[in-house]
């Protein structure tokens, strides 16, 4: 789902609640379809059950329970439910056309037994809309969906990603189907979902998808605006879904939201969403800044999307005007091939690999970026991207005490940064760095212009995790030497086979220690 950004501001921002979902995963393959579970299986089921209730009463919002994963995790665990709680998530999945066996249906669309149903086709899929009642659309506006669908979608496929999968036949054939309804009473600008009883192929599922019927209620863009990008998202997961629907939810997240700005760059709507992620403040958002890992699932996943625009910079080769990095990532997580055990952080791995670099040097060089944005990204000065907040003590050396020492703990995937300031008549800086793991720790130095602008090398180390570098340091032309210690450990236990995710561990590289030695030479 793609919420209102803006709109998170306004709710509770202290209590997360979507990584208790993944957190209890259904183990994958454990029980047969029709038979109960286990009972670790009932109660994952039942967790996400509860959490896609609250995502669809609109309770999840600023909370980081996100409409279209929370659904996700409902469809893929609800072979585990029986009795009221399976009728629950039935209804929950259900599509607008589906006549409900409740009164109360809690569907967020539905369009009533007597709606008159308009519906326009092409080779891949439909779109459906009514002209009367609380979900009305125009015949303009669907008009209007109809080309933003088809131009997202063939943008796609040139591409080269999947087409979302058939479907069983609903609304009177297997193509993809669409629907417009009001949807943003819950908070949602558009959403995607399956109505399936299980995977296609592998853990591949087809979808369908709702998108608001006027975006009335996004006043900081258009309407145009606002469903052009919320289709890029949107349809993404369904392309996401056509190779893994049941991988990790930042890495759909991430993506998704980083393919809105390559398919609509003019509308930059997802610039706002950085402030969430490692670029962040945690005074903003508590769980924002970089000692948060990359991997984490909440509204940082969305922020996260910055790790993607760097990646995709750096290494800009295209394919229809589309990284092909993002579809190399999702084509390593393919599983309607072969068995693929894959999860996301070992298809970064394996792409980054194969062009002959790796995660823990390329997570070093995004989050050394990120303390410098402006001279990182190419819109991050027109787009106002945020800096990331150093959360290494500050070091002022002088003549009488030329040197000093920090220390940081890095979890997987986080990074920490602190600055030297400079004094009067100082010429170099010796920086020693002493890593707990050279394979998966690194260490990246910035020298910060007076007269603005910078200069940026990583640290080479040895075997042992220690090495060092000499930067200039003379007063009037370095205002500050920056560095940053991160963690680029993709290494995770409990993934693979122990969870209907990809990934539903932790990393036996959590807490690795880093120090950094500052001395004044010459």
């Amino acid at each position: 789902m793609r919420p209102h950004p803006r709109a998170a501001l306004l709710a509770p921002l202290l209590t997360l609640a979507l990584g208790t979902t993944l957190a209890v995963a259904p183990t994958a393959g454990a029980a047969d379809p029709g038979s109960a579970g286990t009972t670790q299986e009932r109660k994952a089921a039942e967790a996400a059950l509860d959490a896609a209730q609250d995502a669809l009463a609109g309770q999840g919002q600023g909370r980081g329970v996100d409409q279209t994963l929370a659904m996700r995790d409902l469809f893929i665990a609800k072979d585990a439910l029986r009795g009221a709680d399976r009728a629950s998530a039935e209804r929950l999945l259900a599509r607008p056309t589906t006549p409900p066996d409740d009164p109360n249906d809690p569907r967020d669309i539905y369009y009533g037994p007597d709606a008159d149903l308009k519906t326009q086709c092409n080779a891949a899929f439909c779109l459906h809309w009514v002209e009367e009642g609380p979900h009305a659309s125009t015949p303009e506006f669907a008009a209007t969906a109809f080309a933003t669908i088809e131009h997202v979608a063939g943008v796609y496929a040139a591409a080269g990603f999947k087409r979302p999968l058939p479907d069983a036949g609903q609304e009177g054939d297997t193509r993809m189907d669409f629907y417009l309804g009001d949807i943003d009473s819950v908070g949602a600008l558009g959403y995607c979902r399956s109505d399936a009883d299980g995977p296609v192929v592998g853990s591949a599922w087809y979808a369908y998808c709702g998108f608001d019927n006027d975006y009335a209620s996004t006043p900081w863009l258009s309407p145009q605006a606002a469903l052009g990008i919320t289709v890029a998202h949107e349809y993404f997961h369904a392309v996401q879904f056509a190779y893994d629907a049941e991988d990790d939810g930042w890495l759909m997240e991430s993506t998704a939201t980083a393919m809105e700005d390559v398919l609509y760059d003019d509308v930059n709507d997802n610039a706002f969403f950085l402030n969430y992620g490692q670029m962040g403040d945690p005074s903003f958002y508590p769980l924002a800044g970089p000692s948060t890992p990359l991997d984490t699932y909440d509204l940082t996943a969305y922020g996260n999307w910055g790790f993607w625009r760097f990646l995709t910079e750096k290494y800009d080769d295209t394919t229809a005007g589309v990284p092909n990095l993002v579809r190399q990532v999702w084509e390593a997580l393919d599983t309607t091939k072969r068995p693929n055990t894959l999860y996301s952080l070992q298809a970064i791995d394996k792409v980054l690999a194969a062009r002959r670099t790796s995660t823990p040097d390329q997570y070093a060089a995004y989050a050394d970026a990120n303390q410098h944005p402006a001279d990182s990204y190419d819109e991050a000065v027109e787009q106002a991207y945020p800096t990331a907040p150093n959360t290494i003590e500050s070091v002022q050396l002088a003549r009488k005490s030329p040197s000093a020492r920090r220390s940081a703990t890095l979890d997987h995937l986080t990074s920490a940064t602190g600055e030297v300031l400079p004094f009067a008549g100082s010429k170099l800086l010796l920086v020693r760095v002493d890593l707990d793991d050279a394979k998966v720790a690194r260490a990246v130095v910035t020298v910060n212009r007076a007269g603005g602008g910078t200069w940026t090398t990583p640290v080479p180390v040895a075997k042992n995790g220690r090495g060092f570098v000499i930067v200039p340091f003379v007063n009037g032309k370095v205002s500050s030497v920056e560095v940053t210690l991160a963690n680029g450990s993709t290494r995770m236990t409990g993934c693979g086979g122990g969870s209907a995710y990809s990934c539903g561990g932790t990393s036996p590289d959590d807490g690795l220690a880093a120090e950094v030695r500052f001395q004044a030479v010459g």
